[in-house]
């Protein structure tokens, strides 16, 4: 999976897995997809959109373990990356 998505650096993708870790570091939260977040797959938030997913009363940190599907803009930073602007991009597929 991970050697797919950089090859599709920079194009809208529509991803699901596991979520193995989440967290928050500084003003950001990463949700992590693997034990090595340096060089697979992660959501990033921003301070702002923790905001918007606190307003929609979901807490980004209770999603470890869960089956998820995002979509979004696949970028590179310490491997693949997409920063999900606004909760409606990260969809629970079990709860």
């Amino acid at each position: 999976m991970v050697e797919d998505l950089k090859r599709f650096k920079n194009f809208f993708q529509l991803i699901e897995g596991r979520v193995r870790d989440v967290t928050r570091l500084r003003k950001k939260t990463f949700i992590n997809f693997s034990n090595n977040w340096r060089t697979d797959f992660t959501i990033s938030l921003n301070a702002r959109t923790v905001k918007l997913f606190d307003r929609a009363g979901v807490n980004p940190l209770l999603l470890k373990g869960k089956l998820v599907r995002v979509r979004g803009w696949n970028k590179s930073f310490n491997g693949p990356m997409i920063n999900a602007t606004h909760p409606e991009k990260i969809e629970m597929l079990d709860k």
